[in-house]
This record gives C-alpha cells, sequence and structure tokens, in this order.
C-alpha cells in the first residue's frame, strides 16, 4: 500500500509499503491513492487514502475506526437537516426516495468508474494551485500561486499514481513545493466511491433530481466503519502510528449517461484526537478527449479543498487543463503541455 512520508522540512519521499501488520492480508490488494498528500512548511504531515479490492469480510477494521461506529452520516439526515448542513450545494433539489432509481443508479455509475480506472491511459496536464492560509470568517491571511504539470497514469495493478514534475517529465523535489500551507492532490480517483468493488463498504441514499446546474440526480454516501475495505490516513511528526479516517459525502450523477459530474467529500466524523476537525474536498469534472481516440474520460477540472487542522484552516483550490496523453517510459521523449510562468503569490 501507498504511504507517504515526510521527514524535516519538506524532505518528502514516497515509500511503498505492505501493512499487512495493521489487517488481514486478502488474496487480491488494489491500491489507490486519494488526496494522497499534503506538505506543509512547518513540520512533516502524512494524509492520504488506501483502499483495497477484497472481500470485506476479509479486512480487520483498524482500532482507530472504532471511533465511527454509530456516527451519523449525510445518509442519515432529514430532509431539513439536509438542506440547512447544504444550502448551496442542493439548492432546487426535488427531494425523492426512490429506492429502485438508487439501484440502478449505482450499477450505471458503478459500471462508468469500473471502466474508467481499467482503460485510463497515461496522461498529463497544466496544474495550477492556489494555496491559502484562513483566518477569521474565511479572510486569506497568506497565499502562494504555484503551476506544475501534473502527470496520472496507472500502474500493473490497475491504481492511478499522480506526480508533478517538470518539463522533463521528472518527479520535483519536496522544498521545492513548499510553502506556509498544505500542498493537496490525488484527485483523480475520487470516484472510487462508487466503484462496484468498493460499494459494499459503503451506504447510499438518493436524495432526489437537481433542477439547478448541474442539472444531475443526486446521491449521498458515507462508508461503513465495520466494512469499510479502503481508508484515509493522516499523520504527524508526533505520531507513532497513522490515523486512519473514513469519509461520508455527495455525488452528482448525470440522469442520461450516469457520469458523476461533480463530488463533496467531508470526513465521516471530526478527529480531535489527531486534531483533524475538517477535510471537505469539492470536485467538478470535465470531459476529456485525447487524440484521435473515441473513447472520453471524465477528469477533475477544478477542485477547492478546506481543512481545518490543529485549530487553523487552510484552502487550496485546483485548476486543471491541457490533458494529453504521454508515455512514462525513460526512454521515450513526454511531450508536455506549455506552462506560461505564473507570477509568484500574494498574502491575500
Amino acid at each position: 500500500m501507498y504511504k507517504y512520508l515526510f521527514q524535516g522540512t519538506l524532505q518528502g519521499i514516497l515509500l511503498f509499503q505492505e501493512l499487512s501488520s495493521r489487517m488481514r492480508k486478502p488474496s487480491r490488494i488494489l491500491t489507490i491513492s486519494l488526496l494522497a498528500m499534503l506538505l506543509l512548511a512547518c513540520g512533516p504531515i502524512c494524509f492520504g487514502l488506501q483502499a483495497t479490492l477484497a472481500p470485506p469480510s476479509q479486512l480487520g477494521m483498524p482500532a482507530d475506526l472504532a471511533a465511527y461506529a454509530g456516527a451519523r452520516s449525510v445518509v442519515d439526515l432529514t430532509a431539513e437537516e439536509l438542506l440547512q448542513k447544504y444550502p448551496g450545494e442542493l439548492g432546487g433539489l426535488e427531494l425523492d426516495t426512490d429506492h429502485e432509481l438508487l439501484s440502478q443508479l449505482l450499477d450505471k455509475a458503478g459500471e462508468k468508474v469500473a471502466a474508467f480506472f481499467r482503460d485510463f491511459p497515461k496522461t498529463t496536464s497544466k496544474e495550477q494551485v492556489r494555496r491559502e492560509r484562513l483566518g477569521i470568517n474565511e479572510r486569506v491571511e497568506d497565499s502562494v500561486t504555484q503551476v506544475f504539470y501534473y502527470a496520472v497514469y496507472p500502474d500493473k495493478t490497475g491504481r492511478l499514481e499522480e506526480a508533478r514534475t517538470d518539463s522533463k517529465g521528472r518527479p520535483i523535489s519536496a522544498d521545492k513545493m513548499r510553502g506556509s500551507s498544505f500542498l493537496t492532490s490525488g484527485f483523480a480517483s475520487v470516484s472510487s466511491f462508487f466503484h462496484r468493488a468498493h460499494q459494499p463498504g459503503c451506504r447510499y441514499r438518493y436524495l432526489g433530481k437537481q433542477s439547478s446546474e448541474p442539472y444531475a440526480h443526486v446521491i449521498a454516501f458515507a462508508q461503513r466503519p465495520e466494512i469499510a475495505d479502503f481508508y484515509m490516513e493522516f499523520s504527524t511528526e508526533r505520531m507513532l502510528t497513522p490515523a486512519w479516517i473514513l469519509c461520508q459525502g455527495l455525488a452528482w450523477v448525470d440522469p442520461q449517461t450516469y457520469q458523476i459530474l461533480r463530488m463533496r467529500t467531508d470526513l465521516l466524523a471530526p478527529r480531535p484526537d489527531v486534531m483533524l476537525d475538517r477535510q471537505t474536498t469539492e470536485v467538478w469534472f470535465s470531459e476529456v478527449h485525447f487524440g484521435a481516440t473515441p473513447q472520453t474520460f471524465w477528469m477533475p477540472r477544478e477542485v477547492v479543498v478546506t481543512i481545518l487542522w490543529s485549530g487553523q484552516m487552510y484552502r487550496n483550490r485546483h485548476r486543471y487543463s491541457d490533458y494529453q496523453v504521454f508515455m512514462v517510459e525513460t526512454q521515450e521523449k513526454i511531450e508536455l503541455p506549455k506552462i506560461k510562468k505564473e507570477p509568484k503569490g500574494h498574502a491575500g
């Protein structure tokens, strides 16, 4: 499984490590990275999502996930509570409880997600990130804007690996990505919550059809602590072992194509034991065509991540463009989109 470790001030390395001591080893494991890394200039942080494609019955629940047992999620809220908690996201929602439609949506959307991971090519894009540290009333106290080449490609097991690279396709060192706030990544895999193989580990609820933009079916979801088969991993230099985190959220599904158009994820419950009170990720997808290939892929177009950790709020705004297919083999030349130099970030 993936484990991202950061030592010293942003001296980051990627380490593949089997976590067999944390769970019984299933017969088949596929790890998928979501929100894969957060870099903080003032100290090392690890934040990633681990996924296993294995029968839930073969997996043991880590002890620190027991805190989520009985957590009341978006799936459990009343109609009034839903509209109160998500006034912006659920504006224009026509509430419904069609269980048969939910089953159809999960089947069709799950098929789309499975095909996405099965057929995904090696790609690169232009990524612009505005990293913000927020104060009272979410006022921007400090910010920096950076532009990267962002590579996403499947490995031999089918998981998506992601990396920021320079113009020659080489990974960028951690010290060149430093700043006064987190740096987040890993959004290409966020649809894993609806992958057919992972659906047993989540609860779902059909909320209805939204008449406002985007015109779509809305589904609420929440991971099941007792059998969830993938977890978010969070750690700091003060923690001897990582904390495992579960999520809940909303997804907007196109009524014609069953494509996921937008997603929002939140913590299933706050984790005061690791000072993590909030982690919200909002992803908007766009259709991408690669050359003459008739198949299309829905990739992140814009992502907003809001984190409340240790009493401090951070926000990242990611924008992706110029998606292209490329090869990662060292003997081949990698063609990357041209990136214009951006002015250095300034305090907002």
